[in-house]
């Protein structure tokens, strides 16, 4: 009997040891309260949550944490079973942070209920950038489309009929625009693919030299038409490299587009590179306004940039930084920038290096 005893002594340890371990470890906050709301017990997810320790919380009422609309709850029991609320909560500062709230009845010893708690503020975060970067595409996207839609009611007005010139310069700069969409729905379509794993890479060993040549010359017009100057610093001999070409070119590309956009005319942008054995860091350098430290560790994020940049007044997307992150980290590189306010930037990105045979 006693030896039975023992036994179901340490299935009950063992169980209240599982149970300890998930509930220090999960990683959202527990509260047990009475039917009153007053606080017994808190996980430690939740003692950091609020900032506290557990004496802090001990029988303080559960309300005291919570902004709830008291005009649609009543009472803590008529939330349970009911699907989560999104509410305000309460540091032991006095700070606030939006947080998800589920009640659920809690038998222990006396009928209690169970608050289970979420910190959302990420995910607030996460929707307030979406509909931002949502209202800078809709603008990005509305004014090329206007600009067509009118210059195709014009030409079936026949307005143009007679004025053949102003009919191919106009045209060209239609042709822009609509370029301009392509590239911005290309970016869209290749960054949800990359970052679903379905965007396949055709990795290879090329030359650094050729990858950068292929780059500069896409951006050659553009840099003329900005009155910007490119010189490309390289060494002597031949960089291998293990990458896709047409996607590799597609990021520096980016950077350099970037860098001209945002250079004074008359500037200099620059394609420079560093090597190791094992690494190549291919870097773009410019003399334009540079970027706040406190924005640069965010500036690849998706998102973001509708946020971070003037790209709306530039007339970009707001996408290339996060595609060009994605394909250099698809392949085994890093991506990154350094620069001080008013002394220009330095975007660079890191790619395997192939030692010839």
């Amino acid at each position: 009997m006693e030896a039975l005893i023992e036994k179901n002594n340490e299935l009950i340890r063992n169980s209240e040891a599982r149970i300890r371990t998930l509930v220090e470890t999960i990683p959202l906050g527990l509260l047990i309260t009475t039917t009153a709301g007053a606080i017994e017990s808190a996980s430690p997810a939740c003692l950091q949550y609020f900032g506290c320790t557990y004496g802090d919380l001990h029988g303080r009422n559960v309300r005291d944490l919570f902004i709830f609309d008291d005009s649609s709850v009543p009472d803590l029991g008529s939330l349970v079973s009911q699907r989560a609320r999104d509410v305000m909560a309460r540091r032991r500062d006095g700070s606030q942070f939006p947080a998800s709230v589920r009640v659920g009845s809690f038998a222990g010893t006396s009928p209690g209920l169970l608050i289970v708690v979420e910190d959302v503020t990420a995910k607030h975060e996460l929707e307030q950038m979406k509909q931002e970067f949502l209202s800078m595409m809709t603008h990005d996207l509305r004014t090329p489309l206007t600009s067509i839609k009118c210059f195709l009611e014009l030409i079936v007005e026949g307005v143009y009929e007679a004025r053949q010139d102003e009919l191919k310069k106009r045209s060209k700069s239609i042709g822009n625009d609509t370029g301009r969409l392509i590239n911005m729905i290309t970016s869209m379509l290749n960054l949800h693919k990359l970052e679903s794993g379905r965007l396949q890479l055709s990795v290879e060993v090329i030359a650094v030299q050729s990858l950068v040549n292929q780059s500069v010359e896409s951006v050659l017009s553009y840099a003329e038409s900005r009155s910007i100057a490119l010189e490309v610093r390289l060494p002597a001999e031949t960089i291998l490299v293990s990458a896709d070409e047409s996607y590799t070119v597609q990021v520096l590309v980016n950077l350099l587009s970037n860098a001209i956009k945002f250079s004074p005319k008359g500037s200099t942008v620059t394609v420079f590179a560093n090597f190791t054995n094992d690494f190549v860091k291919l870097m773009v350098s410019d003399n334009g306004r540079g970027i706040p430290k406190e924005f640069q560790s965010r500036l690849f994020n998706r998102f973001e940039q509708a946020r971070l940049s003037d790209s709306r007044v530039e007339g970009g997307s707001g996408l290339g930084l996060a595609i060009s992150k994605a394909i250099v980290e698809e392949q085994g590189g890093t991506i990154g920038v350094e620069s001080e306010p008013g002394q220009g930037c330095n975007f660079w990105f890191t790619m395997r290096r192939e030692m010839p045979d």
